[in-house]
């Protein structure tokens, strides 16, 4: 037994030898294996605006969705950009139906930080004006004294990257009669809230610059937060604002849809007192809310059955995403209704899983998400608010579904 103790000895290191060999591959081997196994090893690259930008950064990506194009290993601030869409004319006003695929995504500029990462800054301008004259049908009714950012209701669909720095210089005209500011959903110091400081109060013929650092990723709107506020958002003072992750969402043709509404003739009825009674007003039986607004126009892209007069082109076969805000005031809940179809919904577009599968999504005031879907039939299919009174009133449209080539 004694002779025999060291074989056994050497046998079981042996045993132990190769176990290791065979259980535990190298890390090198491990990470190998995991670039052609995982789809999504790619996805999880975080390095948007840390590379130089190749020499093609110019070049538009395939615009074919149907290319598969997928997310690379390392992503320009220029590439990304083109993937989003992004418009090069700025300044531009788009249509209602431009305004579906209109995105913009600011003047860009780069600055090189320590260690050979990049500070992105996206900077925008947004002008108050007062008392215009917009329409809101196909048919001549117009939306007298309504009042705009950059001279469309809703204001232009603002689109950065998480991390990126974001300066908004919002210049109130000379000729408007009303201070204004910005309100943006999202996390950000509470002086670019748009509430109080300088940015809380925008004189006629002042600006101000709202500066911070975009976070988390989602969709949004903005608008202007001085009281009575729902005289300037029905007034036609908001928009939608996009926070694009740094690692892009998968390849689809995008569109941005808010859902709004018009009180026509509120002055005639009068802004209220926008307060809540006193002791006194209660034992007197006096509401100071006797004023009761109503929306006699409701639309998606700010004018009235504009899909239904010129239907939305798809294809069978293509992934879509919607980016879906409501700004609809005086009204507590307003919904999309997708007819022959249904689309997985990410409330908020801030989580990478969708919370279900449906063909209606409904939301308060404010609430938002992102909708995906396919169709795999064509045909001509409604979309509208299942609040069937506000599709009899303006809030509906038509994709026109082709077989996809």
């Amino acid at each position: 037994m004694f002779k025999l103790f060291p074989t056994v000895r050497f046998f079981f290191g042996l045993l132990v030898v190769l176990n290791l060999l065979l259980l535990s591959p190298s890390p090198y081997k491990t990470m190998a294996a995991s670039s052609f196994l995982d789809p999504t090893f790619a996805d999880k690259a975080d390095d948007y605006g840390s590379i130089s930008s190749p020499d093609n950064a110019n070049e538009s990506p395939d615009p074919d969705p149907s290319s598969g194009i997928t997310n690379p290993v390392s992503l320009s601030v220029q590439d990304y950009d083109s993937l989003k869409n992004c418009s090069a004319d700025t300044s531009k006003q788009p249509t209602s139906t431009e305004y579906l695929t209109y995105f913009n995504c600011g003047n860009v500029k780069t600055d090189p930080l320590p260690g050979g990462e990049k500070q992105v800054t996206r900077e925008f301008t947004l002008v108050v004006k007062e008392d215009q004259s917009i329409p809101i049908s196909n048919h001549g009714l117009t939306f007298e004294n309504a009042w705009t950012f950059n001279g469309t209701i809703p204001g232009p669909t603002m689109r950065v990257t998480e991390g990126d720095v974001v300066k908004i210089n919002v210049i109130n005209s000379e000729e408007s009669s009303h201070p204004h500011s910005l309100h943006l959903h999202s996390i950000h110091p509470s002086s670019m809230d748009g509430m109080e400081g300088p940015g809380g109060q925008i004189m006629p013929g002042q600006n101000y610059t709202y500066t911070f650092v975009a976070q988390p990723p989602g969709v949004y709107p903005y608008h202007c937060h001085i009281t009575p506020v729902d005289q300037h958002i029905n007034k036609g003072l908001y928009g939608m604002f996009i926070i694009d992750p740094k690692t892009p969402r998968p390849h689809m043709v995008e569109m941005a849809m808010m859902m709004n509404g018009y009180d026509l003739d509120y002055e005639k009825e009068g802004v209220g007192p926008n307060r809540i009674p006193t002791p006194e007003e209660v034992k007197e039986e006096y509401m100071p809310q006797t004023i009761e607004h109503t929306n006699e126009v409701y639309t998606v892209n700010g004018k009235a059955f504009d899909y239904m007069d010129y239907p939305i082109q798809l294809q069978t076969g293509v992934d879509y995403r919607i980016y879906l805000v409501n700004i609809l005031e005086f009204d507590p809940v307003n919904s999309f209704h997708m007819h022959g179809n249904m689309f997985n919904y990410y409330p908020s577009g801030t989580s990478e899983d969708e919370s279900y599968f449906n063909d209606v999504v409904t939301l308060g005031q404010g609430d938002r998400g992102v909708m995906e879907f396919k169709f795999g039939f064509d045909g001509r299919y409604m979309f509208h608010s299942h609040v069937n009174e506000f599709s009899e009133l303006g809030w509906k449209g038509v994709f026109d579904v082709k077989e996809g080539g």
